[in-house]
């Protein structure tokens, strides 16, 4: 299975960490698509993904530790064979890090071979916490550097990387989000306002030109709520990207990426029962299906 070795732009070289070894994993069939979706012109695109530059997934895996500062992450290798396998028989390209230093990691999404591209989806593995009072979850790094899962997903948005604008980005989040591991309580949720109400201005006055979005197309998934633990096997690998890997390899040729990531919750909870994933879209307005091995030109 190949793979990209990505040297930053305009910046020096960085020692690259060697990837996982090779090792014997679960096959599955991936079943492939016979044609392309088409856009029936009603209520919401599709986005486009019919050639060579199918997609790019990069996969960002930390499994040890500084100064032995967290447990060892036994299982992610399978978890990233697993992907790297997945996604090559749809036709992407696969980009993969292993260990970086939180500054190797900021340089290395700043410098990703992503220009005409048709989808992006970026993979982060490692150990998480819960930010108190925020949805956000902190990730750490090799060298014990924390980023935030927005950190994240602010070098992919329209004002970092405005050549993505447009193109489908999905995040996907394999990490603790807290050490809850009791069973999960119902939530209640509520709603209100954080200001004063909008007002259209009069009428007499024009309208100022509306700001361009800084999020847009994007996706993101996690393998657990905010709070809760993600389970991981130490030899098969962790719960969620098993689900995800099964409903991808079976689904993706009939399915949009919104119905897989609903079918994946469905299969974890089949699967492995208290883990609760969790999807969110910031303007992912339109249909991604992925056509695994199937190319117009």
């Amino acid at each position: 299975m190949q793979q990209t070795k990505v040297e930053p732009l305009d910046a020096p070289p960085l020692l690259m960490p060697s990837d996982f070894p090779d090792k014997d994993i679960p096959k599955f069939n991936v079943i492939k698509s016979t044609t392309f979706m088409e856009d029936n012109g009603k209520d919401r695109k599709l986005y486009r993904t019919r050639g060579r530059r199918r997609g790019v997934l990069v996969v960002f895996s930390y499994v040890q530790f500084a100064s032995e500062l967290e447990d060892y992450r036994l299982g992610v290798d399978t978890d990233c064979q697993m992907l790297k396998y997945l996604f090559s028989e749809f036709g992407f390209e696969v980009i993969s890090f292993l260990n970086l230093t939180k500054q190797e990691t900021l340089t290395h999404m700043q410098h990703l071979p992503l220009e005409g591209v048709e989808s992006v989806f970026i993979v982060v593995s490692s150990h998480g916490y819960e930010r108190a009072g925020s949805w956000e979850t902190d990730i750490r790094c090799s060298d014990g550097g924390l980023l935030s899962t927005l950190d994240v997903v602010d070098r992919f948005n329209n004002t970092n990387c405005p050549a993505l604008i447009g193109i489908p980005k999905v995040f996907i989040f394999q990490m603790c989000r807290g050490d809850n591991r009791s069973a999960l309580r119902p939530l209640v949720t509520g709603t209100t306002t954080d200001g004063a109400p909008f007002r259209d201005p009069p009428r007499a006055r024009a309208r100022p030109p509306r700001p361009p979005r800084i999020y847009s197309d994007i996706l993101i998934a996690h393998s657990t709520l905010p709070g809760y633990v993600s389970h991981r096997n130490m030899d098969s690998g962790s719960w969620y990207i098993q689900a995800l890997c099964a409903v991808f390899a079976a689904r993706a040729h009939d399915c949009h990426v919104e119905t897989l990531f609903t079918l994946v919750d469905q299969a974890l909870e089949c699967r492995f029962g208290p883990q609760t994933s969790d999807v969110h879209k910031w303007g992912f307005n339109g249909k991604l299906y992925l056509h695994p091995g199937l190319f117009e030109d």
